[in-house]
């Protein structure tokens, strides 16, 4: 390896340690108050960045980056978490709930959690944004065990969800079909996600199962956008300023100017490529980058489901946006 780059790389693993250094010293001193954290849930490659960078503008705010990560050492794997955890309501965790509340007070920093924030946001906040994306299955009982603003429940069409989970390559090399989900605390629904999923031979339709795995529990759930605010990608997309106002109303604030301006332009993970000038053309992309064969095996998925939100058009069949007056 050239000089040049052993030297780069030896300066950014410093960079990296001075940052882990800080953050450390830093969790004691967090004041951030976990009865006014802000909840955003929603798919990878699901449009929550877009929307988490919007909330961001809200003052004395800063991100936490998803905490479910338990390659990321933030204690779950400890605790004996699944990947997709799920925790029925009405269930006494003691050690998972103080774990939460520790994260949701920031008293628990890393480089990962605090990669869309810096150390001065964080030492400012009050309030801490926690983007979720492998936290669904806990939604219900979160809102139960935790007194704090309605969390966000965003959801995009699943196949534009895949088309850019296939795009951005992370999810390769998982092995299809999948195997049974590896024995956890609780993991009887995961385990039910599973067998109703049935054959999976391509990668659309493990991708699709892991989209309506997670989406059916909340969806269907008797308190979906009563407990907590769901909203579409496509409706903040197409209705930007009507779906902030219900997302801001439902804690009693006004939607932040800086807010609408953010809506305006892609966000940090916006994979280059991607069409963001026109509305339309950015929901219906999936269309062109999806053959006729993984767009049928991906939507007889949301059939195992018994999931109605989407079908083949780009837009949902059902409205969580109100009509402005």
């Amino acid at each position: 390896m050239p000089t040049g780059s052993l030297l780069a790389r030896g300066q950014l693993l410093l960079e990296r340690r001075w940052l882990a250094f800080r953050l450390a010293r830093l969790q004691a001193d967090m004041q951030a108050d976990p009865t006014k954290a802000i909840l955003l849930f929603a798919s990878p490659r699901g449009g929550s960045t877009w929307l988490e960078e919007m909330l961001g503008t809200m003052p004395r705010t800063a991100t936490l980056w998803e905490p479910l990560d338990l390659d990321r050492g933030t204690g779950f794997r400890e605790l004996g978490f699944g990947w997709r955890q799920h925790i029925p309501e009405g269930t006494r965790w003691p050690e998972a709930e103080d774990l939460f509340s520790r994260h949701f007070s920031g008293k628990v920093l890393s480089p990962y959690l605090a990669q869309a924030t810096t150390p001065a946001e964080l030492r400012a906040a009050d309030r801490l944004i926690v983007k979720f994306v492998r936290g669904h299955l806990l939604l219900p009982w979160l809102v139960e065990r935790f007194p704090m603003p309605k969390p966000v429940f965003l959801v995009r069409h699943p196949c534009a969800v895949v088309a850019s989970m296939i795009k951005h390559g992370a999810w390769k090399g998982h092995p299809i079909p999948p195997p049974q989900p590896a024995a956890h605390r609780h993991d009887e629904l995961v385990r039910h996600y599973h067998d109703i999923a049935g054959a999976i031979q391509t990668e659309e339709e493990y991708l699709a199962y892991i989209w309506c795995s997670t989406h059916a529990y909340l969806l269907k759930h008797p308190l979906n956008d009563k407990a907590w605010t769901t909203i579409t990608y496509e409706e903040l997309l197409l209705n930007t300023e009507a779906t902030l106002k219900k997302v801001f109303a439902s804690w009693g604030m006004q939607v932040p100017p800086e807010a609408l301006e953010i809506s305006k332009r892609p966000s940090r993970t916006t994979r280059p490529g991607s069409p963001t000038a026109e509305p339309m053309d950015q929901l219906s992309h999936w269309r062109s980058k999806l053959d006729q064969g993984q767009k049928d095996r991906i939507l007889r998925m949301l059939q195992r489901f018994d999931l109605d939100l989407y079908g083949a058009d780009p837009l949902p069949l059902k409205r969580f946006t109100p009509s402005e007056p």
